[in-house]
């Protein structure tokens, strides 16, 4: 025993990461027996040092024979990288014998035993596969597995309070190999072939897997209503702007927004230099995931003002005008091979798009408060679409959305509306001067589409104008999207007006190796102001995708134009990105043999330096012959924490002339500041300084400021307290609490609680379901824990959600498990599972108790439970309702002693008075009824029965004095019921 103990010590010493609780309890064990000690010491300092100096002497093929048969084992199952579980066991002479309930449970495999009857039976990977064991008259064991019935010797299988197996069974039954390694105390297991735990998780691993890749919420969401009036959200831009050839001027814009009458109400407006309005938008809105707005028309989408009109089809362009519209459309994006990118954003900014890493398209210098990206392509497959915003002084903003496009969007029977009443050409405020559209008068669109199948949908579309003059201009659309097996999307646009104009589009998208294919048809008539026509057609082959192996990024296009009245001709557009160690590079190249067309192209190269962000690239001729048309190289990086600084040179060879621009920007999370200083050949020297803050106020009426957008896009003010009267409400007595970092999961936003307890998150994209985890790390007591299970938001464009967050000490729960024997003693019972379920039953922690019986339940947020033992476990060995202790909800801290009992059924022999027998057990219990009111005395007795083969047979009493019974017998005979005194065994 001595040297098992300092054998098992040493291997502890010198593989510490196989450790764990049990095991340090099983150690002290073995150290208390050395020393012969009653009570279980912890192990000492000096103890480890000496046993780790011993294992470097101790072989581990020779660790086994120096164990004792007998010895107590737990060991860790391994399956490669995966921890399957502890088992328990016995050393023996030649190996070990191991608990069958814990390898089946550490295996899953559907075994269940009967004590009773000396048996186990279930079966082993498949229900075909069954297995069974049973005792036999002769004391060995008859054994059924992978189809074949054995007779097993009594020295390998040993029958306790479990089944006790040697190791060299299970190989044979469960089909793998299994290598004890009793230095680290791991079964290490090999399998020819997928065991089901293995599967199973493989299974749970891909759910996690496509979890993350659909980027889903998983925590209750917490819905954020309209309201009557909230608080607004204001982002204030502001600017001076100075130059050698003009006067000083000053540009002010405003763009803010906030629930009037239960409707988001959106307003704009820009001043320039002449302290003029030069653009204005108004615009009221109700959105809903659930489609609950205006009963049965079940819509999603209610606006009026400056609205964005129906878009009858993908080929119509999308404007803003003065109307109503109303749609049941998903708010996110839910198929087809295009998008819109709509949003707001102040004047003077930049945006790009990028779909997978390559440029698609740009806007310069938004003036009107709004930026519009119409029929966006997407790739059939993975679409990552990443907006990059830069502002006039050196600002960069970025977001990113993904697309996965392989189906019509729409299943059977879905049906989707869009209705527009618009005044065409006209807005709210000064439509003369503001809007240059050609007024066209009053006019309905609609657009309604249909999923005939899962893989078939329709649409149909129509702008109808209601004033004289106009009727040429009315429009029908048709459209259909085909899913070809899912290997495949089929995409028809048509587009016809009345007076004989049309556009048409035929697109097939599909993926081969992984890389994305499309052929794209396009033809369309058009008819100008001096009636005349003209007509145009192409057909286009795109090839795009990535070979991760090179980490390049590509995108070919080869088009056949055929003009209106002229030859056709072909152009050829190639798009590279690839990553070149630690630089990006990217190129862009255009050729066309039409008459007089050049062939030109671009490219760029950036990488950081050290903290330093550098760009160069240039733009270039390839024929009719080679020319470099300009360059410009560019450096950026943060001088300090909250101030960053960019320098950018361009030279134009074509004119000779050069442009030098300097950028400071300071930019605490408050506002930003930035100063542009540049000059030019050409147009001499120009600055400018740039302010730009967000504005709110959290749900404690405080002002918060912010440098990012707050009207745009989602915000979120929480408050995390410490929630001392434990009711999940901030009130008087609860401190809030300060460093606290928030996250949101989904969107990768963050921020820290400030001394109120509360962070603002800005920026949140809009109605993308994200939840919301706190990190308390920070905090100076490491028990404090959420008091509930978290949340997730779907924040609304241009509105700021407000979340209470409690917090509360957590409580710890500590016992051990002990089996009632019949002489009256307990004894602790080693590796029982113990439940924690709330009040709705679910089990909110399993924990099983160790060799002592000692079990420790942590990190618990304090409410009613109940603590109890695994009800499967009592029914597998055959115990009795074990105890259960219930929590109130009001303990806190420590909770100790928490001892739960369990016991086998105890036998006793005794006497009891026999009564009539009945073949149903519905008339045993309703003639026990009627006697028992016939003869009240007889009620003060218990009564039960026991199942024959004939049926139920009737008893009263039990006692272990044949006087009880003989009395029971002689009242009931005084009134004529049969009776006999007869001696039985109970439970």
């Amino acid at each position: 025993m001595r040297s098992a103990c300092l054998i098992i010590v040493a291997s502890l010493a010198v593989s510490t990461s196989h450790a764990n609780e049990a095991f340090e309890r099983l150690k002290a064990k073995y150290k208390a027996i050395q020393d012969d000690q009653v009570a279980l010491p912890s192990l000492t300092k000096t103890a480890a040092t000496q046993a780790a100096n011993n294992a470097q002497t101790i072989r581990p093929d020779a660790i086994a024979s120096t164990i004792p048969a007998g010895e107590e084992l737990i060991l860790g199952v391994q399956l490669g990288k995966l921890v399957l579980g502890q088992v328990f066991g016995f050393k023996t002479e030649h190996g070990a014998k191991i608990s069958l309930f814990d390898m089946t449970q550490a295996f899953d495999f559907a075994i269940e035993t009967d004590f009773d009857n000396e048996s186990a039976s279930g079966w082993i990977r498949n229900p075909v596969n069954t297995f069974e064991i049973s005792h036999q008259e002769d004391g060995n064991w008859s054994v059924i597995a992978n189809g074949q019935n054995s007779i097993i010797d009594a020295q390998q299988i040993s029958l306790e309070d479990d089944f006790y197996i040697d190791l060299n069974l299970y190989e044979q039954w469960f089909d793998v190999n299994l290598d004890v390694n009793y230095g680290t105390l791991t079964l290490k297991t090999q399998s020819n072939r997928p065991l089901p735990i293995e599967e199973k998780l493989a299974r749970e691993q891909r759910a996690k897997d496509a979890y993350r890749a659909q980027n889903e919420a998983r925590a209750p969401l917490q819905k954020h209503d309209y309201q009557p009036i909230s608080k607004p959200l204001l982002d204030i831009q502001a600017s001076i702007n100075a130059s050698e050839n003009s006067d000083t001027s000053h540009n002010i814009s405003v763009l803010g927004s906030n629930d009037v009458a239960y409707f988001n109400t959106q307003y704009y407006f820009a001043i320039n230099g002449s302290n003029e309005i030069n653009s204005a938008r108004l615009s009221g809105s109700r959105y809903s995931n659930e489609s609950e707005l205006l009963g049965f028309m079940n819509a999603t989408t209610l606006e009026f003002g400056d609205i964005r009109s129906t878009q009858i089809n993908p080929l119509q362009t999308g404007r803003t005008h003065l109307g109503a519209r109303i749609s049941n459309t998903p708010l996110s994006y839910s198929g087809g091979n295009s998008i819109n990118l709509i949003g707001d954003i102040q004047a003077g900014w930049d945006v790009e798009v990028y779909r997978n890493q390559l440029l698609l398209t740009s806007q310069f210098n938004v003036t009107g408060g709004q930026y519009e990206f119409q029929d966006v392509p997407l790739v059939f497959g993975y679409n990552e679409i990443e907006l990059v915003f830069y502002g006039p002084q050196g600002q960069v903003n970025r977001e990113k959305q993904d697309y996965y496009v392989s189906s019509t969007g729409q299943s059977a029977g879905q049906f989707v509306y869009d209705i527009s009443f618009i005044d065409e050409g006209e807005r709210l405020f000064d439509q003369n001067t503001l809007n240059n559209e050609n007024n066209n008068g009053l006019s309905t669109l609609i657009r309604a589409d249909y999923g005939v199948t899962d893989w078939w949908s329709l649409s149909i579309g129509s702008q109808v104008h209601h004033e004289q003059g106009f009727e040429q201009y009315d429009q029908q659309s048709f459209g259909s999207d085909i899913s070809l097996f899912g290997a495949a999307l089929l995409s028809i646009d048509s587009l016809e007006q009345d007076n004989g104009d049309y556009e048409r589009r035929y697109q097939i998208d599909t993926s081969l190796w992984n890389q994305s294919l499309s052929f794209i048809h396009r033809e369309n008539q058009r008819t100008d102001d001096a009636k005349d026509v003209s007509s145009f057609e192409s057909q286009e082959l795109r090839l795009s995708g990535a070979v991760p192996r090179l980490r390049l990024s590509y995108q070919q296009s080869i088009e056949q134009i055929t003009p209106d009245g002229d030859e056709a001709y072909m152009r050829f557009i190639n798009q590279l990105g690839t990553s070149v160690g630690d630089s990006y590079l990217s190129n862009r190249l255009t050729w066309s043999d039409q008459d007089a067309a050049e062939t030109t192209g671009d490219w760029q190269i950036q990488r950081y330096l050290s903290d330093y962000f550098v760009r160069f690239g240039n733009d270039y001729t390839v024929s009719p012959e080679f020319d470099i048309d300009a360059f410009f190289a560019e450096i950026s990086g943060d001088i300090s924490d909250n101030t960053s600084g960019r320098v950018r040179f361009i030279y134009n060879l074509e004119n000779d002339s050069s442009e030098t621009a300097l950028v400071a920007s300071w930019q605490p999370n408050e506002f930003s500041l930035t100063s542009n200083l540049s000059y030019s050949d050409r147009t001499g020297w120009r600055a400018s300084l740039l302010g730009r803050v967000g504005i709110g106020m959290t749900q404690n009426d405080s002002a918060f400021f912010s440098r990012m957008p707050v009207s745009s896009q989602g915000t979120l003010s929480a408050r995390v307290f410490l929630d001392n009267n434990r009711n999940g409400r901030f009130d008087l007595g609860d401190r809030p609490l300060q460093n606290v970092d928030i996250e949101t999961l989904q969107s990768y936003r963050k921020a820290t609680t400030n001394s109120q307890g509360i962070a603002v998150i800005t920026a949140l994209p809009s109605y993308q379901q994200t939840d919301i985890d706190i990190d308390l790390s920070k905090l100076d007591d490491p028990y404090l824990i959420r008091a509930n299970q978290g949340v997730s938001i779907a924040p609304r464009p241009g509105s700021i959600q407000t979340l209470d967050i409690p917090v509360v000490p957590s409580l710890e729960i500590e016992g051990y498990v002990k089996e009632l024997q019949q002489n009256g003693n307990l004894t602790n019972r080693a590796r029982v599972p113990v439940l924690l379920k709330d009040t709705s039953g679910t089990v909110v922690e399993e924990v099983i108790s160790e060799f002592d019986g000692y079990f420790l339940i942590t990190g618990i947020v304090p409410q009613a439970y109940t603590l109890e033992i695994d009800p499967t476990y009592l029914r597998n060995f055959n115990f009795q309702q074990g105890s259960q202790i219930p929590l109130t909800g009001e303990e806190s801290g420590v909770l100790a002693e928490q001892n739960l009992i369990l016991r086998k059924s105890f036998e006793l022999q005794g006497y009891s008075a026999q009564l009539a027998s009945f073949s149903r057990l519905e008339s045993l219990r309703g003639y026990w009824r009627i006697l028992s009111k016939r003869l009240p005395e007889i009620a003060q007795y218990r009564y039960f029965y026991n199942r024959t083969e004939s049926g139920y047979q009737l008893y009263v009493g039990f006692s272990k004095d044949k006087q009880e019974a003989s009395s029971i017998c002689v009242f009931l005979a005084d009134h004529n019921v049969d009776c006999d005194v007869t001696s039985i065994t109970r439970r």
